[in-house]
């Protein structure tokens, strides 16, 4: 009798070390030999100060584009492949869309028009998210054409290679000073798509195409903005979030592609064909804009 209660009692109290064993958290990658801060307890992103209509002055739209391959936005485009607790742009965006769950409620919803006001479909994501493209096939011995395969193959965050931001700028007099709100942002993937400009194998060409993801609402975008660190080049000690470079530092190199305007917002590129000219073009609007606050405070 006393056996077999020593018996239970020990199948008891092994299953008990058991389970706390297996229920003992992951401790984080030795990276650094102090105790590590994580981002991702912060509550969430700061707020914005409130604003009253009556309170804007005078306010303008504008869209740019982010070329991730300038050097001033490569800490935005990397690291390629998440690397520790680093993460890049793209790949925040691709976690918080979690398109492999089709049954994700918090996921973060993509839009059709710039509005934000129809969602897209998730199927419709999955099916944007993949790129599908034809390759031939040949016979191992004697190497001549047997047919064609078309595959699928999705889209990584390393092929994000431009942003699309919409944003307003407005002279708020309650508090006496020029603000900007990102509205929207919509990534573009980059991607070889072949093709062919003549009749032998020798002229087909790789031709780089770009996809829209769709239209993302920026405010909801920031919360998983806030939860994710930015690697600072020159000081990584510093606890600097992807909502802090974006939404307040605005630590980025981007230009004006168009200013809302009565003829459908045309973009520059419309009225100027020369690239240089563009450039120029899109430097003087925001000239333009920042000058406006001084003669508001003149007027």
């Amino acid at each position: 009798m006393k056996k077999g209660i020593l018996l239970t009692l020990s199948i008891v109290s092994f299953s008990f070390l058991y389970a706390q064993t297996n229920d003992t958290p992951v401790p984080p990658p030795l990276t650094v030999p102090w105790e590590i801060v994580e981002v991702n307890d912060r509550p969430g992103p700061v707020p914005y100060p409130a604003v009253k209509h009556n309170d804007v002055m005078w306010h303008v739209t504008i869209w740019r584009d982010l070329d991730l391959r300038e050097k001033r936005n490569h800490a935005l485009y990397f690291p390629t492949e998440p690397q520790g607790s680093f993460r890049s742009l793209g790949q925040v965006i691709l976690d918080a869309i979690d398109f492999n769950n089709p049954n994700n409620e918090n996921a973060l919803p993509i839009y059709v028009d710039e509005y934000c006001n129809i969602k897209r479909d998730r199927s419709d994501i999955k099916n944007v998210l993949n790129n599908s493209r034809t390759i031939a096939q040949y016979d191992p011995d004697s190497g001549e054409p047997t047919g064609e395969i078309s595959i699928d193959e999705p889209f990584t965050a390393a092929q994000i290679m431009y942003y699309r931001l919409k944003e307003v700028w407005f002279f708020d007099k309650n508090r006496g000073e020029l603000s900007v709100r990102i509205l929207e942002i919509e990534p573009f993937f980059e991607y070889e798509k072949e093709g062919a400009i003549g009749a032998s194998d020798d002229d087909a060409v790789s031709l780089l195409a770009r996809r829209r993801l769709g239209h993302i609402k920026y405010d909801e975008l920031r919360p998983y903005l806030a939860q994710q660190q930015y690697y600072t080049p020159k000081n990584t000690a510093l606890q600097l979030t992807f909502d802090d470079i974006l939404t307040w530092k605005r630590y980025f190199s981007s230009y004006i592609i168009a200013e809302g305007n009565l003829q459908n917002n045309r973009e520059i590129q419309e009225y100027i064909t020369n690239p240089r000219d563009q450039r120029l073009e899109s430097e003087r609007i925001m000239s333009e804009i920042r000058n406006r606050e001084s003669e508001i405070w003149d007027y």
